[in-house]
C-alpha cells in the first residue's frame, strides 16, 4: 500500500461531468424507463416471496391438519370397533361425537355418523340417564350431533352409497332421522327433564341449530327428496314430507312457550326467510302453506311473522324473491286472521306493500308508459333483465290476490276499526304500489275503488296529508309505542312541495305516497259524481248549496274544496320545478325515484283538473283562484312563444337530468329550452289555467299567425303553392270533402282560394281575397255538423258528439271525421270563428286528457235515464246484488240488440255493493267514450294535422270551445266603436256615421250578430275585444241613396252608402244583413 504525505489519504472518486449518457449514449426517458422497470421488478420479487412464504404456510397447516384429521379419524374408528363389540357407554359416546364434531365432512364422515347413529339409538335408555345426569356437556355435544345428522339427511353422503341407493334412496338416512326425532323428543325419553333444564336442553339446541343452517336444510330435503305437488292439499304426499313437516314446526312450537321472545324472532325470521322465500317450489307452495294456514296444533304467530317482514324487507328481499314471500304472506293471512292492534296492522301494511313494491318488477309489462320518453329507451333496455317464468306468474297471482274483492274487503275493515296516522300511511303505500303496477290501471285498482265507497277515509288522508310537517316526526316507524303524529314542527310539508323544495328521503317516502293516493282516490270519486251530488242542484242559492254540501255523498264542503284545490294548485306548480330542476338540484337528484314522482304529478294534475272542470261549471270557487302568481309569460319578449314546445322536438323527461343533444339534434330542432322555459311549457300543457286565458290566447294566436305567415308568405303576390278550389253552393260538402281529401291537398296551411257556383251553375259575383273562403269554411262546417247529415248527434243540451252508428251512414266514416277534422283545424288556424257547439266530453277527447275525459255529469245530457239510473245503483241501501245486473251493456243497433262485455267475461260478473262504483265508471266510460272512440280519433288527427297538439293543449275544453266558437257574450258597442275605421269622407263625426251608430244601439242582440256576421262573416266576437280584429272593423262610403249596403268580409268592411235619413239607413241595413245572399249584393 502506497500512502501519500500530501495531507490527502482518501482516493478522490473519478467524476465525469457529461454524464454516464456520454458513455453510454442513453436518452432521458429510456434512462427513467429503465428505472422504472427496475424499480417494479423489485416490487414483483417482493410480491413473490411474500406470496411464496403465505402459500408455504398456507400448506403446512393444511397438510398438519389432514395428518390431525387423519389421527382423530383414526381414532374414532378404534372407537367404533371397541364399541361395536363391548357396546356404547357414556365416555365413549362424548369422545366419538367431540371427535366428529371436529373432523366431520359429510362425503368422508357420513358412515362413521351413521354408525354413531345406530349405537346411540340403541342405547336410547341410558342416552337419556347421560343428559340428565351431565347435562352441561350433553347440552354442548348433542346440538353438534343433530347438525351433523342433519347434515348427513341433506346432502350426499358417500359415493358408493348414492349409487347404490339412488338419489332417492332412504335406507342410509334412518339411522340419522330416527336419531333427530329423538333428540329433538325430550318428552319421549324414559328419564324426565326438569321443566328447567328442559327449556335450557331445548333453547341451546334449537339455537344452535338455526344458527347452522336449520331451516334452510329441512327446505332443501322437501324440494330434493319429497316429489311435486300439484294441487293444493293438507295431506301429505309421502310419510318423508310429513316427517319434515313436524321437524319444521317442532322450534316454532317450542319457542312460542317461552316467556323470553329472542328464541322466537330467531325461529320467526328463519322461517320466514327460508320457508315463506321458498314458495316457488311446489313442495312448499302446495303442501307447506297450506298446512301452516289451516293447521290447529301448529298456529304461526302472525303478529311476529308481519313484524319481521315488515321491519326487515330489504334484507329479506335481497336473499329470497318478493313474489315468494308475498305468496306466502297472502296465503296465511287469507285464513280469517285478525289484527287487534294498531301495531300489527301497521306491520302487515308495510310488510305487504313493500312486498307489492318488490314484485312488481317481476311482472312483464303490455303497455307502454306515457310519461316515458322515445329518446331513453336504450336506458330502459339496459336496466331490463329476462325475468323468471315462474315468480313472473306467481307475481301476477299476488297481484290479482291482493286487488281480490276478499282481501280488498278484509283489509278494509281492519283499516275502517284502526284509522290513525300510521295506519293511513302504509295503507297509502300499498295503494300507490297497486297504482304503479304494471298490469293495472286507474280503473282496475279494486283497492282504490273501495275506498271511494268508504269517503271518511278520504277525509282522513287530507288531514294527515295537511299535518305533516317538515322537521317533525314523521308517522313512519312501527316501533314506536307514542304517536309522533302532530308535534310541532316546520312548514307544512305540502308547502315545501309547492315552492319547489326537494325533499329529505324520509319525507319523501312519507308524502308522495299519501299525496298520489288520495289524489287517486279523489278524481275515482269525481269521476262518479254528479254535480247535484257535488253542490246540489245549479238552481239552489248559495245556503241551499252549502245544506246539500254538508249532506251529499262528497266528503268535503266547498269551502274546504276551494282551500284544497289552492293547495294542490300551488303542489302542482311546485312539482313542475321538481320535475325540471336546475343544475344546483340535479346534483342531488336521485332518479331512481322517477317513477313515484312522475306517477305522483300525473295524479296530482287529473286531480286538479277535475276540481277545475267542476268550477267552470259551477263556479264555486272566487275569481282569480286558478291563477298562480309564481307562474308569468313574457309576452313583452321578442322570444314570446320560445317556451312553447316545438312539434318534433324529443321533450326532455320529466324528474330527469338534462341531457346533452347531439349535433344532428342541434341542427334539426335548434338549440334546447332553457330550464325556465321548459317549466313553462310543462304548465302550458298540463296545467295551463294557472295563466290567464288572454295571454294564452294571446301565445295561441301569435303562435298561429307565424306559423301561417311562413306557410302563405307568398300568397299575397299569387305566388308560391296555393290552394285553388271551385265548390257549388248547393254541393258544399260533397264537392270540398272530394277536392279537399288529403290525396288532393295534403297541406291545407296553404293559402286557399275559393270560386263558389251558384244554384243555377253561374260562378257568383267576386274575387276571393279571404272573404269568399271564410264564408265557404263557414259553410261548410255548418253543414258538416248539421245533425240532420247524420255525422253528429244532439245532447240534450244541444251539444254535438259523433255517432256512434256512423258506420251505417258511410262506409269509410272515419275519413269523413278526418275530413271535418281537417276543416275546424283550418278554422283554427286561419282565425275563424265558427258556431259549433261541440258536447264537453268529445272536446276533451281532442286534448288527449284520458283523466278528464270520464266526466259523470256529462251522462246526464247524452242518456238521462242511464244517469237517473246509475246514480239510484249508488245509493242503493239493500243488496245490489239483488238487482241482477253484471259488467254487460245491452246496445240497440237499426233494431238490433248486442250485449257487449264492459270488463273480460263480464257476464259472469255480477255487480255488488263491493264492486257497483266500477260497474257505474265503466258504464260511463263506454258511452262517453268507448261508443266514439274511433270517430273522435280519426277527428282528433285531421284537426291536429293542421294545429299541433301542443298548441291546443294550452287550454282545457270549454276554453277550447271559446276559441272555436268566439265567446258568447254580448256585443260590446262601445268596443267595437273605439275600434272602428273609417274611409273617405266619413269619420265619427259625419252625420251617417252618428245615424249608423244610434240605428245600432236600437238593434236587439240578434241583430248585433246579424250585422257582424254580414261584415266579418262571423256572428260572435272576437275572445279578447275587437282590438284584435284582423283587419279593423272599417266603414267606407259607397255609391248613392238608393243601394243597399254591401260588405267586403274579406277585408271586415262596410261599404256604406251616406243616407240622409236614419229611418231609411235603419230598413235598407236591416234588409241587407237579414237577406241571406251571398256575393250578389257586391
Amino acid at each position: 500500500m502506497m500512502w501519500s504525505f500530501e495531507g490527502d489519504y482518501r482516493r478522490k472518486p473519478q467524476q465525469r461531468l457529461g454524464g454516464a449518457s456520454r458513455t453510454r449514449n442513453i436518452e432521458r426517458s429510456d434512462l427513467l424507463n429503465q428505472l422504472k422497470n427496475d424499480r417494479e421488478e423489485r416490487e414483483r420479487q417482493r410480491q413473490r416471496e411474500a406470496a411464496a412464504v403465505t402459500i408455504q404456510a398456507w400448506t403446512r397447516g393444511v397438510m398438519s391438519q389432514r395428518d390431525t384429521h387423519r389421527q382423530f379419524r383414526q381414532q374414532c374408528d378404534e372407537l367404533l370397533t371397541s364399541a361395536k363389540v363391548a357396546g356404547i357407554t357414556e365416555a365413549t359416546a362424548t369422545r366419538m361425537i367431540a371427535l366428529l364434531a371436529r373432523i366431520f365432512n359429510p362425503r368422508e364422515d357420513g358412515e362413521r355418523l351413521l354408525t354413531v347413529c345406530q349405537l346411540i339409538i340403541r342405547e336410547q335408555q341410558q342416552l337419556a340417564e347421560w343428559i340428565c345426569g351431565s347435562l352441561p356437556r350433553w347440552t354442548h355435544l348433542l346440538p353438534r350431533l343433530a347438525s351433523m345428522a342433519l347434515r348427513a339427511i341433506t346432502y350426499p353422503l358417500t359415493t358408493t352409497t348414492r349409487t347404490s341407493q339412488g338419489v332417492g334412496g332412504l335406507a342410509p338416512l334412518a339411522p340419522a332421522l330416527r336419531l333427530l326425532e329423538i333428540i329433538l323428543n325430550p318428552d319421549t325419553w324414559t328419564t324426565k327433564f326438569s321443566h328447567d333444564h328442559h327449556q335450557v336442553f331445548l333453547t341451546a339446541l334449537y339455537s344452535y341449530l338455526i344458527s347452522n343452517g336449520y331451516y334452510q336444510q329441512i327446505v332443501h330435503l322437501l324440494v330434493t327428496r319429497v316429489p311435486e305437488v300439484y294441487d293444493s292439499s293438507e295431506t301429505p304426499p309421502t310419510p318423508l314430507a310429513e316427517s319434515l313437516f313436524h321437524l319444521l314446526m317442532k322450534p316454532l312450537s317450542f319457542a312460542s312457550s317461552l316467556s323470553d321472545s329472542s328464541l322466537l324472532c330467531q325461529v320467526v325470521e328463519n322461517v320466514c326467510q327460508e320457508v315463506l322465500g321458498s314458495a316457488v317450489h311446489s313442495q312448499v307452495c302446495n303442501y307447506v302453506l297450506p298446512c301452516l294456514a289451516t293447521s290447529t296444533h301448529y298456529r304461526l304467530p302472525m303478529d311476529r311473522v308481519v313484524a319481521v317482514l315488515g321491519t326487515r324487507t330489504s334484507p329479506l328481499l335481497q336473499a329470497c324473491p318478493a313474489p315468494a314471500l308475498l305468496y306466502s304472506l297472502l296465503t296465511l293471512v287469507r285464513s280469517n286472521t285478525e289484527f287487534n292492534d294498531g301495531l300489527s296492522l301497521c306491520n302487515y301494511l308495510q310488510a305487504i306493500g313493500e312486498l307489492v313494491g318488490g314484485a312488481t318488477s317481476f311482472l312483464t309489462v303490455h303497455d307502454d308508459d306515457s310519461d316515458s320518453d322515445s329518446d331513453d329507451d336504450d336506458e330502459a333496455m339496459d336496466s331490463s333483465k329476462p325475468v323468471d317464468p315462474v315468480l313472473s306468474k306467481l307475481a301476477e297471482e299476488c297481484v290479482s290476490i291482493v286487488n281480490s274483492t276478499e282481501h280488498v274487503g278484509w283489509l278494509l275493515r281492519h283499516v275502517e276499526r284502526q284509522v290513525s296516522p300510521e295506519v293511513l300511511l302504509h295503507f297509502s303505500r300499498l295503494t300507490h304500489h297497486l297504482l304503479t303496477t304494471p298490469s293495472l290501471q286507474l280503473h282496475q285498482c279494486r283497492l282504490l275503488y273501495s275506498v271511494v265507497a268508504r269517503r271518511h277515509l278520504l277525509r282522513s288522508m287530507w288531514v294527515v296529508l295537511s299535518g305533516l310537517q317538515q322537521g317533525a316526526p314523521l308517522p313512519t316507524s312501527t316501533t314506536t309505542s307514542t304517536p309522533a303524529f302532530g308535534v310541532r314542527g316546520g312548514p307544512p310539508l305540502l308547502q315545501v312541495l309547492a315552492r319547489g323544495s326537494p325533499l329529505a328521503p324520509s319525507e319523501r317516502d312519507t308524502l308522495v305516497p299519501l299525496l298520489a293516493t288520495f289524489c287517486a282516490t279523489l278524481t275515482a270519486v269525481l269521476s262518479t259524481l254528479h254535480d247535484s251530488e257535488f253542490l246540489g242542484p245549479s238552481n239552489d242559492s248559495d245556503e241551499q248549496r252549502l245544506i246539500v254540501g254538508q249532506h251529499s255523498p262528497f266528503p268535503f264542503s266547498v269551502e274546504e274544496l276551494v282551500k284544497m284545490s289552492a293547495s294542490l294548485r300551488d303542489v302542482c306548480v311546485g312539482l313542475v320545478d321538481l320535475a325540471h330542476p336546475d343544475i344546483r338540484i340535479s346534483a342531488i337528484t336521485d332518479t331512481s325515484y322517477k317513477t313515484m314522482w312522475a306517477h305522483c304529478f300525473k295524479v296530482c294534475v287529473g286531480v286538479l283538473r277535475q276540481i277545475h272542470l267542476r268550477d267552470t261549471r259551477r263556479m264555486f270557487c272566487p275569481e282569480g283562484h286558478w291563477l298562480s302568481s309564481r307562474v308569468s309569460l313574457p309576452l313583452g319578449n321578442c322570444q314570446t312563444t320560445s317556451f312553447v314546445p316545438r312539434t318534433g322536438r324529443r321533450q326532455r323527461r320529466l324528474f330527469m337530468p338534462q341531457r346533452l343533444l347531439t349535433r344532428d339534434e342541434l341542427e334539426t330542432e335548434g338549440p334546447p329550452l332553457s330550464i325556465s322555459e321548459q317549466r313553462r311549457a310543462t304548465i302550458l300543457q298540463e296545467i295551463p289555467f294557472v295563466i290567464p286565458f288572454e295571454q294564452r290566447t294571446q301565445v295561441f294566436s301569435t303562435l298561429v299567425a307565424s306559423k301561417r305567415n311562413m306557410s302563405q308568405m307568398r300568397a299575397d303576390f299569387n305566388e308560391g303553392p296555393m290552394i285553388n278550389v271551385t265548390i257549388r253552393r248547393t254541393h258544399i260538402y260533397e264537392d270540398a270533402f272530394d277536392k279537399l281529401s288529403p290525396n288532393n291537398e295534403p297541406d291545407l296551411r296553404l293559402r286557399m282560394r275559393v270560386r263558389l257556383m251558384n244554384a243555377v251553375g253561374l260562378n257568383e259575383v267576386g274575387i276571393d281575397g279571404g272573404g269568399i273562403f271564410r264564408e265557404f269554411l263557414s259553410e261548410l262546417l255548418k253543414t258538416a255538423f248539421d245533425p240532420n247529415r247524420g255525422f253528429f248527434l244532439l245532447t240534450r243540451e244541444n251539444t254535438l258528439y259523433p255517432n256512434p252508428g256512423a258506420h251505417h251512414i258511410a262506409e269509410d266514416y272515419q275519413n269523413h271525421y278526418y275530413f271535418i277534422g281537417r276543416m275546424l283545424g283550418k278554422a283554427l288556424y286561419e282565425n275563424l270563428l265558427v258556431e259549433v257547439p261541440l258536447a264537453g266530453f268529445f272536446v276533451s277527447k281532442l286534448l288527449g286528457r284520458s283523466s278528464s275525459s270520464i266526466e259523470f255529469h256529462h251522462l246526464d245530457s247524452l242518456d238521462p235515464e242511464l244517469c237517473r239510473n246509475l246514480l239510484y245503483l249508488k245509493t242503493y241501501q239493500p243488496d245490489v246484488q239483488d238487482l241482477g245486473l253484471d259488467f254487460t251493456v245491452l246496445t240497440s243497433d237499426l233494431g238490433q240488440n248486442t250485449i257487449e262485455e264492459l270488463i273480460p267475461n263480464g257476464s259472469n260478473v255480477p255487480v255488488t255493493n263491493e264492486n257497483r262504483i266500477e260497474y257505474i265508471y265503466r258504464m260511463a266510460d263506454y258511452k262517453l267514450n268507448k261508443q266514439i272512440a274511433k270517430q273522435s280519433q280519426a277527428f282528433k288527427k285531421g284537426v291536429t294535422d293542421v294545429v299541433p297538439l301542443e298548441w291546443l293543449q294550452m287550454f282545457d275544453w270549454k276554453e277550447l270551445q271559446m276559441l272555436i266558437s268566439g265567446a258568447s257574450t254580448p256585443i260590446d258597442l262601445a268596443d267595437l266603436m273605439e275600434n272602428t275605421s273609417y274611409g273617405g269622407v266619413y269619420s265619427a263625426q259625419h252625420p251617417t256615421i252618428q245615424a249608423f251608430w244610434q240605428v245600432i244601439r236600437c238593434f236587439n242582440e240578434v241583430q248585433k250578430r246579424q250585422l257582424l256576421k254580414f261584415v266579418t262573416s262571423c256572428s260572435r266576437p272576437p275572445l279578447l275585444g275587437f282590438k284584435d280584429l284582423q283587419p279593423a272593423f272599417c266603414i267606407r262610403p259607397s255609391g248613392t241613396e238608393d243601394r243597399l249596403p254591401t260588405a267586403s268580409t274579406c277585408m271586415n268592411l262596410l261599404k256604406l252608402p251616406e243616407y240622409r235619413n236614419e229611418e231609411t239607413l235603419r230598413e235598407k241595413l236591416l234588409y241587407a244583413i237579414t237577406s241571406g245572399s251571398g256575393f250578389e249584393l257586391s
